[in-house]
């Protein structure tokens, strides 16, 4: 299968791992992380191109979360962006548990810098939260958000709505959703 590599896109999730990720959405019942592993369950496994290289969507997973006192950034690699894997595994998607603190700023910086390094032209940050944020306020990476060359869309999964993920997306020429149900966040992870 052949493909337009001016069309060739990176698509890299990085995913709030933090204790509130574990609370539920009010509208569906569902936990917030669960909507995230099962919404990606299903987009991952149908883009997967598993019979031709090199993938004309290549995609990457990551959770962040804050952990310890004082708090350090961890950030968990599911699936890496760039070089590809050749084998999924996605069960460990199922296997992040929700614990810590939110620290946004660093979530911000890895996805953009990991998408940056990245020669296509299509370079997309899916940041997946509750807008929960444990870290410096989001105010203080004005340029440096305005200056990315990536784009970052926000996907909050929260029952209250956060300025600081609207101003992410905003400043990085993103789009910001805030879906209530599984059918809306599945629609917010593949636009």
């Amino acid at each position: 299968m052949s493909y337009d590599e001016s069309k060739a896109k990176d698509l890299l999730f990085v995913i709030d791992g933090s204790r509130s990720m574990g609370g539920k959405l009010r509208s569906s019942g569902m936990s917030k992380i669960r909507v995230v592993q099962r919404g990606l369950m299903g987009f991952v496994s149908e883009l997967w191109p598993v019979s031709y290289y090199p993938w004309p969507v290549r995609m990457g997973i990551s959770f962040y979360r804050l952990l310890g006192t004082p708090g350090s950034t961890q950030i968990e690699v599911v699936v890496p962006l760039n070089p590809p894997p050749a084998s999924l595994e996605l069960y460990r998607l199922s296997e992040i548990a929700c614990k810590g603190g939110s620290p946004l700023i660093d979530a911000v910086r890895f996805g953009i810098n990991t998408a940056s390094d990245s020669a296509r032209a299509e370079k997309v940050v899916k940041l997946i939260s509750d807008g929960g944020n444990d870290g410096d306020p989001i105010k203080g990476m004005g340029d440096e958000l305005r200056a990315s060359p990536v784009v970052v869309d926000t996907i909050e999964l929260s029952n209250e709505a956060s300025a600081e993920l609207r101003e992410i997306a905003a400043k990085t020429h993103g789009s910001y959703t805030r879906p209530t149900n599984f059918a809306e966040f599945e629609k917010a992870i593949r636009k």
